[in-house]
């Protein structure tokens, strides 16, 4: 593919906005490419936020290019712990502020555990499409913690039929039957609301809440979340330690259902206050059957 040229007839409009209408490719992957130069607008080297005007040249390197190996390449190569590797999966324990995946396979820069399979696990068949298939689950950036990740097509389909079996069943019995739990432990700001309704459910341990969950995400649709408090641990007079098994796997479940009961998660920037510190939440146990039906627990130590 040789290099491309657009030229532009309309209203003014930003460089980056207009190229994401023009091709199947994210605005982060143009920021990309425009902050390295491949992007002339009237062969002039140009800022992303570069307001068009009608006649305006735009000249775009190679762009197939960027789907190859020395561009990928190019991507953070982080290490991140293997708690256990077999051969058709790997346990791993995912850090704080590392993606589970780009929020774009475009989204070149920031670290994820697809760009550390990238970089470490070459061999695997999807490699070429980002490893995208081969997280059967995710945490969020700010969550650190334990994942599941297949290296066969017989760990894929092994550890997607046990998510699949564990989304399909309906009722908090039928889903703990399926050979798959996970737990986490976090740590909550304990405001006096939150107290109260501590106070109300301590002599009720474990304590189910299935509610809605309405997370802080373009366009969320309701959907019913499982969460279980099975511990309550005081730390101090403004914090408390919480151990959750969760049943269902809804986009901020944990952190919108801790909030709605006012018990919001220590530094959550998006349900409680914004800091730069990351948030007390952490994926610290998962038991399984694996593909040689073997039950399997790995759980983190030194939660305290």
């Amino acid at each position: 593919m040789d290099n491309i040229e657009v030229i532009f007839e309309w209203d003014p409009e930003r460089l980056d906005i207009y190229l994401t209408k023009q091709f199947p490719y994210s605005r982060s992957f143009f920021h990309h490419i425009i902050e390295r130069w491949w992007v002339l607008v009237n062969d002039k080297i140009s800022k992303k936020s570069l307001k068009l005007k009608p006649w305006d040249r735009i000249t775009i390197d190679n762009l197939e290019r960027y789907l190859s190996p020395v561009i990928l390449d190019e991507t953070p190569n982080i290490n991140i712990p293997i708690i256990k590797e077999e051969k058709d999966y790997l346990v791993i324990n995912k850090p704080k502020w590392v993606l589970s995946h780009p929020n774009s396979i475009w989204d070149l820069s920031k670290p994820s555990v697809v760009w550390f399979l990238y970089h470490h696990y070459k061999t695997l068949p999807s490699v070429w499409n980002f490893i995208r298939a081969w997280l059967l689950h995710r945490l969020d950036k700010d969550t650190d913690g334990l994942m599941i990740i297949a290296k066969t097509e017989r760990g894929l389909e092994h550890f997607k039929n046990l998510f699949k079996e564990k989304s399909e069943k309906i009722s908090l019995e039928e889903k703990d039957s399926v050979p798959l739990k996970k737990w986490y432990r976090c740590v909550c700001y304990l405001t006096p609301k939150g107290q109260l309704f501590l106070k109300e459910i301590k002599n009720n341990l474990p304590f189910i809440i299935q509610e809605p969950v309405i997370a802080k995400v373009p366009n969320a649709v309701p959907k019913i979340g499982i969460t279980l408090i099975e511990k309550i641990e005081n730390l101090d007079k403004e914090t408390i330690s919480l151990f959750l098994q969760i049943f269902t796997w809804r986009t901020h479940q944990i952190r919108y259902h801790l909030s709605s009961h006012w018990l919001p998660i220590l530094w959550d920037y998006l349900y409680w206050k914004e800091e730069n510190i990351p948030m007390e939440l952490t994926a610290y146990k998962l038991s399984f059957i694996d593909p040689d039906w073997d039950n399997i627990t790995i759980e983190l130590p030194n939660l305290k």
